[in-house]
Formats: structure tokens, sequence, C-alpha cells
């Protein structure tokens, strides 16, 4: 079995895992899947026609105490799901670090895709919605601006969401 341990920018992870499952391998990796539908529809198709596994890792999914809350929802002990909050914030991208080597890499559309924060870290607290609450999105509505001078991408999300059970949703990036 052969593996690659390295590290990808988020520009190259994507075009890694194509040539990789096109030449026979599996993949496991980290977000982000893909930077636009076209590729979100390619990927699926090249698995199939090779039979190969993609698997995308969320490891907040894997915390004990989700696994705990995702249980009670599960079992009911806190009654149905009718609303779900979700917020996943980080203050590292201020004034001061907008231009450190950390957010170039991802406030460049070219390095990572069209989406700033909603693609960084909003993909994690939408996983999360979804696996906690055993919930499928249904619809959206985002309201996805840059507040930070300068900034191309996303820097602030807020995100209305439906659930297949009717309930509403609010999630925060």
């Amino acid at each position: 079995m052969r593996e690659d341990r390295g590290y990808k920018e988020n520009n190259a992870i994507i075009s890694t895992c194509d040539i990789t499952v096109t030449t026979g391998f599996d993949v496991i990796f980290d977000k982000p899947m893909c930077h636009s539908l076209e590729q979100a529809r390619h990927l699926p198709r090249a698995v199939d026609e090779t039979g190969r596994s993609l698997c995308l890792t969320h490891t907040y999914t894997d915390y004990s105490m989700v696994k705990q809350v995702r249980q009670m929802i599960l079992r009911y002990d806190i009654g149905l799901v009718r609303k779900v909050y979700v917020e996943y914030s980080q203050g590292w991208l201020s004034h001061d670090n907008v231009n450190s080597k950390q957010a170039q890499r991802r406030l460049d559309p070219k390095q990572s895709g069209p989406s700033g924060y909603l693609g960084d870290i909003g993909v994690h607290a939408f996983n999360l919605t979804e696996h906690v609450a055993g919930l499928q999105v249904t619809h959206v509505c985002a309201d996805l601006r840059s507040v930070i001078d300068g900034c191309q991408l996303d820097d602030d999300a807020s995100v209305l969401l439906r659930f297949n059970n009717g309930a509403s949703g609010v999630l925060m990036a």
C-alpha cells in the first residue's frame, strides 16, 4: 500500500484527489472537497468509474462530547429538534494578521477558491449541524460579506437553514 502523507495547499487538494482516484488509489483528505459545481459533479463520477474510495474527513465528529450529544438527540433525550444554532468563530483573522502567510493563503481566491470563512470553517459547523442533529439541511439562505478592508473573500457568514423535519436553524461563521 502506498501512502502520501504530504500536506497540500487548498488549491492542490482537488487536482491531487482527482489524479489519485483516477490512477487507482483510495483517497482520504480534508476539505475543501471542491471549488466549483463542475468539480463537485466530476469527483463522484471519477469514484464511480474507478470503484475507488474517496473519503472527506471531519475530525470534530469524533470528539467525545459530540458523540454524546448526538446520541442524546437521537434518543430524544431532549425532545424533538425544532431549532438549531451553530457558530464557529475564529478571531485570528484580524487587521493585524491580514498580511500573514496563513491569512493570504486562505483569503486568496486563486488558492482557496471562491469562498473564504464559509468554505474554510463554515463547512465544519455545517457538518456538525447535520451530524449531531441527525437531520439533513434542505434549504439555505446565506448572507456572505467581507468586513475586513482589502479582503477578497467572505470573512463573515450568516446562514439561515431549513431541515428535512421542518426545523429551522442559523449558522454563523
